[in-house]
């Protein structure tokens, strides 16, 4: 499995366009509304923004997680 930056992951889904036909018809047939799904994805990916600065605001400076979790969040950005 190959490691993308979480920017990277986040751009891509801001730039993502609508599905092609046959994506559509495939997703169709799994029951699965793809714009929606797409459009869920990106609306997750920036609640995850919010929620881990809500974390890091509550963080004590003395906790070794706080590195991490600012590291995750400035990826996100």
């Amino acid at each position: 499995m190959s490691t993308v930056p979480s920017t990277t992951i986040i751009t891509n889904l801001k730039n993502m366009t609508s599905p092609t036909a046959n994506t559509l018809a495939d997703a169709n047939a799994e029951g699965m509304a793809m714009p929606g799904m797409l459009s869920l994805a990106l609306t997750k990916a920036n609640e995850l923004k919010v929620c881990l600065t809500l974390i890091v605001r509550s963080t004590d400076p003395a906790d070794p997680n706080l590195t991490n979790l600012n590291d995750i969040l400035a990826s996100l950005t």
